[in-house]
């Protein structure tokens, strides 16, 4: 039996589970074959993208009666679960890191903040996607596809699927490699009972990651590019 999804619900599966990975393999290509937007150019439209994206989300749970924050800490379990998580994603990626800025690949340039103000606007992506993103997978993909098929299991690898192919953009070993932190997420959400751990987890990663690009960038005298119109 198929649980009654409101259009919206429907829509947002369809958006963040066809759209969004489309659209990211679309912009892939366009870059293959053009010259790089400015890091600042870049940052200023993923904030815009996840803001936008984060309140979609966030009116598509209430209106499917999705509780995402409730007003409840997470067990010490969970908050454990996340820091040894969060420890081991760092340790397994740091060497790819390195080895991506050695090779001077071009995509590492959106994620290499390189003076004080790129590094506020890495900060501000990293937080609001480990805000928006998991409020938008783990919370409300995750649950809807669940309400149709019933099948925890099932909602958990399309969500980490269609959320590791959106980011396409870092090649498809960097989705083959985002396919476990996803379900690791999905994995802190099921602990916690709610996406704290799991946002705060996303955030440091993502922190982390922006920032050992540009340490890395400076070490290797690995330069952007000369900055192009957006």
């Amino acid at each position: 039996m198929i649980a009654p999804i409101n259009p919206i619900g429907l829509g947002h599966l369809v958006f963040f589970g066809v759209c969004i990975p489309w659209a990211a393999w679309r912009s892939k290509v366009r870059l293959a074959a053009s010259a790089m937007p400015s890091f600042r150019a870049h940052a200023l439209q993923t904030i815009l993208n996840l803001m936008v994206f984060g309140a979609f989300s966030l009116f598509v749970a209430y209106m499917e009666d999705i509780t995402l924050l409730p007003p409840a800490m997470p067990p010490w379990r969970a908050c454990v679960a996340g820091a040894v998580i969060l420890i081991l994603m760092i340790a397994i990626m740091r060497p790819r890191w390195r080895r991506a800025v050695e090779k001077r690949s071009r995509i590492v340039q959106f994620f290499m903040p390189s003076n004080a103000s790129e590094r506020m606007r890495w900060v501000a992506i990293a937080l609001l996607a480990g805000i928006t993103e998991e409020i938008t997978w783990r919370g409300v993909q995750f649950v809807l596809i669940f309400r149709l098929t019933h099948n925890a299991l099932l909602a958990a690898i399309l969500s980490a699927a269609s959320f590791s192919i959106s980011h396409v953009m870092q090649g498809w070993r960097g989705v083959l490699a985002v396919v476990p932190f996803a379900l690791s997420f999905q994995l802190l959400a099921w602990l916690a009972g709610s996406l704290y751990v799991a946002m705060a987890v996303h955030f440091l990663y993502d922190l982390a990651a922006g920032l050992s690009y540009g340490k890395f960038g400076r070490e290797l005298g690995y330069q952007p590019a000369p900055a192009t119109p957006a």
